[in-house]
């Protein structure tokens, strides 16, 4: 095919591409495979037309994420970084195509350490549930496709918006990865970081206020869900130190440090707040318990959740996860209803919303006749 015929493809899979409706999955398919087909032979010498036929890698990479091939997104993604990198070392437009299709990469890498939600799918706790050895080696790579990106988006002009937001937008992805492979102290303060550098680019009046507003407010939630699992010492604490915890999140850091049961004289040490600012914080701001009791009737067993109120939730104040499990504990063992003795039963407490029992604030197991044996508590 000729080249100008090639150029008049792409030209009408860019219209495709941008939102003209009415194309199934599957013709997509054939016309990105067409194209693909059509720019390779004029692409040779032609820098380019190198980099639009990895732009065209990418995109068949993306329609094979999204129609649920992982394996030949992967495939089609690699060929596209490999057709970009000569690209990006002679125009900066090309060098954001291809930071753009290592961010990608690293996304589809990764993929297997998000749960359906997309949200981390381990809590990495010593005795929890593990994500198996290839998938850890592909977060693993995913985080290294990242901070490759980001030694792209950091080589161009700082002064351009657009490569600005690159490199904001790319500080995103790094703490998402960091997340996924149970660093949640680096991936805050990731989002912390990308967090200032947006609101350092975008000022109102702005036409797509909308959608910086939108970014801001999804980084927001996914800070909070960061800190949540961030240990007192050696997280939180760091995180004030390296001035990476926003004043509006000192209380919920505050209560975090609570729930874990850390005192408060040390809650206010550690977090560099007046002790009677942190008293006030745990008078004024409740945390919601989330509680399940589990039963089986042997050691290895399957274990069956009980009923309300073995089963419940309630709004806490300046308590411990502990000090809440010991107090249903103790109600638990002197109820009527209590099963036999003879029982393995098990407590796991909650912060907010009932989870993994990984990413639980307490848990504890108690088998028959044994004393109590502490398992995976977590922080």
């Amino acid at each position: 095919m000729e080249r100008t015929a090639a150029l008049r493809m792409d030209a009408e899979w860019a219209k495709i591409r941008s939102g003209r409706a009415g194309t199934s999955p599957g013709k997509r398919e054939r016309m990105l495979t067409d194209l693909i087909a059509a720019l390779a032979p004029h692409a040779e010498d032609d820098l380019s037309l190198t980099a639009r036929l990895s732009l065209r890698y990418g995109d068949l990479a993306r329609h094979h994420f999204d129609t649920g091939r992982r394996e030949a997104a992967l495939t089609a993604v690699d060929e596209a970084i490999r057709r970009c990198e000569e690209p990006a070392r002679h125009d900066e437009q090309h060098a954001r195509w291809y930071a753009r299709a290592l961010i990608n990469q690293a996304v589809y890498l990764a993929e297997p350490l998000s749960d359906e939600l997309g949200l981390p799918r381990y809590a990495f706790h010593p005795s929890g549930e593990q994500p198996s050895p290839d998938d850890r080696e592909d977060g693993l790579a995913a985080l290294a496709a990242t901070r490759r990106a980001i030694g792209v988006w950091e080589s161009l002009d700082q002064s351009d918006p657009r490569n600005q937001e690159g490199l904001a937008q790319a500080h995103v992805f790094l703490g998402d990865r960091l997340e996924e492979l149970g660093r949640p102290v680096d991936a805050a303060a990731w989002a912390v970081r990308a967090e200032r550098e947006f609101h350092l680019l975008w000022s109102p009046p702005d036409p797509r206020e909308a959608a910086h507003n939108a970014t801001l407010e999804h980084l927001g939630d996914q800070l909070e869900r960061r800190l949540r699992r961030c240990p007192f010492d050696g997280g939180l604490t760091q995180l004030q130190a390296e001035g990476l915890l926003p004043g509006r999140l000192v209380p919920l850091a505050v209560v975090a440090a609570r729930i874990e049961g850390v005192e408060p004289d040390a809650i206010a040490e550690g977090l560099g707040v007046d002790g009677t600012e942190v008293r006030r914080i745990l008078r004024a701001r409740s945390w919601r318990a989330v509680w399940r009791f589990d039963v089986r009737d042997t050691a290895d067993g399957h274990w069956t959740p009980m009923r309300y109120p073995w089963r419940g939730t309630d709004a806490v104040t300046d308590r411990s996860a502990a000090a809440v499990a010991a107090e249903l504990t103790d109600a638990f063992l002197h109820a009527p209803d209590r099963p036999p003795s003879s029982v393995h039963w098990r407590i796991a407490v909650w912060w907010e919303e009932e989870d993994h029992l990984d990413g639980s604030r307490f848990l504890k197991t108690y088998a028959p006749s044994a004393p109590a044996t502490p398992s995976a508590p977590t922080t």
